[in-house]
């Protein structure tokens, strides 16, 4: 079955349009994200830590990375999450201080590492709001 003149005008249009918006689509994409994610994924301390730090954004030469903390997640909130048996401990207990501290170090790591690449000269964090929204905990 051939299709009449129209339909095969319409289909190409058709076609063009779908390509134009899928070349678009791909010349957006910062295949250096992968990049930094494998990179932190390959160190034992980071991807040891129960949180998944990733590149989320690349602005220039500033990276944006994920973070587990902010003013709206405090520290003690999250490790909470991540380590259920210091949910309700005291601020000031020693296990509590040690995870905040155990979280300072992989952060550190991660901005290091980040920070190393020729192409990063600053690196922001953003608050993760995904990965606490697979989580059940909404954020603003």
């Amino acid at each position: 079955m051939s299709l009449d003149r129209g339909t095969k005008i319409y289909a190409a249009v058709l076609t063009s349009i779908c390509f134009g918006i899928l070349l678009a689509w791909l010349l957006t994409l910062d295949f250096r994200l992968g990049v930094i994610d494998d990179m932190l994924q390959r160190d034992p301390l980071i991807s040891s830590y129960p949180y998944p730090f990733r590149a989320m954004r690349i602005s220039g030469t500033t990276a944006i990375i994920s973070s587990p903390r902010s003013n709206t997640m405090p520290a003690v909130r999250f490790i909470g999450l991540i380590k259920p048996s210091l949910k309700n401990l005291s601020d000031q207990d020693p296990k509590l201080i040690a995870a905040q501290k155990q979280l300072a170090a992989v952060q550190s790591k991660v901005h290091k590492l980040v920070l190393d690449r020729e192409d990063i000269d600053r690196v922001e964090w953003r608050i993760d709001k995904e990965w606490f929204a697979e989580k059940g905990i909404w954020l603003d």
